[in-house]
């Protein structure tokens, strides 16, 4: 999902009625809303069909900015508000936190950033899932988890963003590039959209009843898809800072992994020559371990934490292959350290989202 730097998105197709001049500031009201998020909304007295961002419920009325028009869409962009505006001080850790990401002054998105840091922490994705939907289900999603032995063939990003399609990280950007499809290709990709992670829990939710007792945990895995949409679509400082939460498949176990991505920013795309990539997962013989690494150019340094005694042993054996498979990447591996994991906070905080503002390179 791309989430604009209001954080709210309202697509529409243009029917005959000129919506608007680019620019200006209308009020819009929802009228009615499906569970795939379609509806109908009232500007400027008359009633169009719109795509609506996930939060938009039936009644809600806001002012938007009128956006570019492309291939008959009209991008309507809704304003950032403050309920309670004294609630986020300006010299607060809040006010920092959604100022950097782009996003408006909200308690809810300052919740969604902060709780998806810990969300999982240690417990496998598909925990979360059992009981909730039917195995058929957790089937489709499950053979979407990338295989650790998969990562190292020449597709494996593939396989991650395969992954995350899956989810659902990507679902509202799909809805609103349904409009420029035919009639016919609409509705494959909307049957496509059924298999997403995010339509099953939208949809379980929506059918709630008042004897159902699983909504906390639907709730909840949902705002962990829509944490994971904001901290990969969202950011406007001149370096560019993602965290990722990725399910991963080792020997039918699925394991959660952490990563953190920082770099300067080229244009809308982060600078994959001078960047740090952080990772940590658990692994079966050295238990949570973490991998520190520093690209500059052609050049790579790494730290592997970990707490286990072994560790250097380990390295030192595989250091020489580790190598040759960098230098066949085009990278040259300069330089390895070990440390504790258990004593290297500046590493954990990264991965909770408190960058280094700055990526160094240790010579």
């Amino acid at each position: 999902m791309e989430i604009n730097p209001l954080s709210a998105i309202q697509s529409m197709e243009k029917q005959k009625l000129k919506v608007g001049q680019p620019g200006e500031r209308i009020l819009v009201e929802v009228l009615q809303k499906d569970e795939e998020n379609y509806g109908i909304i009232r500007v400027k007295g008359q009633a169009l069909r719109a795509i609506l961002e996930t939060s938009a419920e039936v009644g809600d009325k806001f002012w938007v900015n009128v956006g570019d028009e492309e291939d008959g869409v009209c991008l309507l962009l809704r304003e950032p508000y403050l309920e309670n505006p004294q609630d986020i001080p300006v010299n607060s850790q809040e006010f920092m936190e959604l100022t950097e990401r782009g996003m408006p002054l909200r308690q809810d998105l300052v919740n969604l950033i902060r709780n998806f840091t810990t969300f999982n922490s240690g417990v496998p994705l598909l925990d979360n899932l059992q009981g909730l939907f039917s195995q058929e289900f957790l089937d489709i999603i499950k053979k979407s988890f990338p295989k650790w032995e998969t990562l190292i063939e020449n597709n494996g990003a593939e396989k991650i963003i395969d992954c995350l399609r899956k989810l659902g990280i990507d679902y509202e950007q799909r809805f609103w590039q349904m409009l420029k499809l035919d009639p016919r290709a609409r509705e494959q990709e909307k049957e496509q959209l059924k298999n997403t992670l995010k339509y099953a829990l939208l949809k379980e939710i929506n059918d709630q009843t008042e004897e159902d007792h699983s909504e906390k945990s639907l709730t909840d895995l949902l705002d962990a898809i829509t944490g994971q949409q904001l901290w990969l679509k969202t950011g406007t400082l001149n370096n560019g800072y993602v965290l990722l939460h990725l399910p991963l498949m080792n020997q039918e176990r699925c394991i959660p992994v952490k990563i953190g991505i920082e770099s300067a920013r080229k244009g809308t795309k982060m600078d994959e020559n001078h960047c740090r990539i952080a990772i940590q997962m658990e692994t079966e013989t050295l238990g949570l371990i973490g991998v520190d690494a520093y690209f500059s150019q052609d050049s790579l340094t790494l730290d592997i934490l970990s707490s286990d005694p072994e560790l250097p042993e380990l390295v030192a054996e595989v250091l020489p292959e580790t190598k040759a498979q960098f230098t066949k990447l085009g990278f040259l591996l300069s330089k390895v350290d070990i440390e504790d994991l258990e004593h290297n906070s500046e590493f954990k905080d990264f991965l909770l989202g408190h960058r280094r503002h700055g990526v160094d390179v240790a010579g």
